[in-house]
């Protein structure tokens, strides 16, 4: 911070002005690499100019699954994520100066009302635009969206989410997560109370990634409108879903999945009838089914519609096809013909 200070801070400002005491800082584009590098993980980045000094400050706090960053730069740069990078759901909130990303063909840039947010490894480059610039930056683990988003729509996560960037704080919606957003950059801030508390930052978390699944636009959201998916499922009854995505192929009976939450067979049967419609082993074989049915539609996979029944725990291939039908309108043979063609 020497030159920082020597220099009031060039164009920054002075610390009070932008409101927090760095954990990182320098006076070079290589050093906040290398320092935000060994702090949260590898990525591939780029200044836009050619400065001599390019001085920037940073809060960076992790727990478990998340990662917050409050941040000013005097110039602006470019982010790209690499294979090895840590795969996340980002949120940017900028203060001063913008963020701008592409997903595919789109280009979308923070304004006015407005965040941003895109699972990394789907971005393209990302630009922190401004100087100078400030902003907070969220990161969530990439495996608690994907554990939220199989509870709720009962199927394993086999491509891209298809999450609509641009979220607009205007609405009720939007409200909805930037303000739990905002709760939880200053609850970790500054060696802030989630920092100390991991249980709250656990569920926190998951908070966050069932507002953005519930309530953000992406390739699921349609579905979720009908089947009215409970928003708030007790902790028992998540705790289990969560067991049996996790032991998905195991050979599980109810009474294994109530003693590992710490409940009841009667409690976790009430708790799946009331906020889920069904008796846990009724949801245990849904979710079997559509993993059946995602390796029956690989055109990849070469194994056979028996050997497939038998790894998702149908130890009849007549009963298997009789409810596959019943659920999804078709055999399992066809299912898998219809995958061979494209070959």
């Amino acid at each position: 911070m020497d030159w920082l200070r020597a220099e009031k801070l060039g164009r920054l400002g002075e610390p009070e002005c932008y409101g927090f005491e760095p954990t990182h800082e320098g006076t070079s584009f290589e050093s906040m690499v290398q320092a935000f590098s060994a702090g949260y993980g590898v990525f591939d980045a780029q200044p836009l100019r050619e400065d001599r000094r390019f001085a920037w400050a940073a809060d960076l706090r992790r727990t478990e699954a998340l990662t917050v960053l409050h941040s000013v730069y005097q110039s602006s740069w470019t982010i790209r994520t690499l294979d090895e990078s840590p795969q996340h759901l980002a949120f940017f909130m900028p203060h001063t100066g913008s963020f701008r990303l592409s997903i595919g063909k789109r280009t979308v840039e923070s304004g006015a009302g407005h965040l941003l947010m895109a699972n990394n490894h789907e971005a393209g480059d990302r630009v922190v635009q401004g100087g100078p610039h400030r902003s907070d930056a969220l990161f969530l683990d990439w495996k608690v969206v994907k554990r939220m988003l199989a509870s709720l729509v009962e199927k394993p996560l086999s491509a891209s989410l298809d999450l609509d960037p641009v979220l607009d704080r205007t609405t009720q919606s939007g409200q909805l997560i930037g303000n739990l957003l905002q709760t939880i950059v200053q609850g970790m801030r500054g060696d802030g109370p989630l920092m100390s508390s991991p249980l709250a930052a656990a569920a926190i978390s998951e908070t966050l990634a069932h507002l953005v699944i519930r309530f953000g636009r992406h390739r699921f959201s349609d579905q979720l409108e009908k089947q009215k998916v409970s928003l708030v499922a007790p902790w028992h009854v998540r705790r289990a879903i969560d067991y049996m995505h996790a032991n998905i192929a195991e050979p599980l009976t109810m009474t294994m999945v109530a003693d590992d939450v710490g409940v009841s067979l009667r409690a976790l049967q009430t708790g799946f009838k009331a906020f889920r419609g069904m008796s846990p082993a009724g949801y245990l074989r849904t979710i079997r089914l559509q993993a059946a049915r995602e390796q029956l539609r690989d055109p990849t996979n070469q194994q056979s519609v028996r050997e497939i029944c038998a790894i998702w725990g149908f130890a009849h291939a007549g009963r298997f096809s009789i409810i596959y039908r019943n659920t999804f309108g078709e055999s399992p043979r066809d299912t898998r013909l219809r995958a061979e063609r494209l070959r």
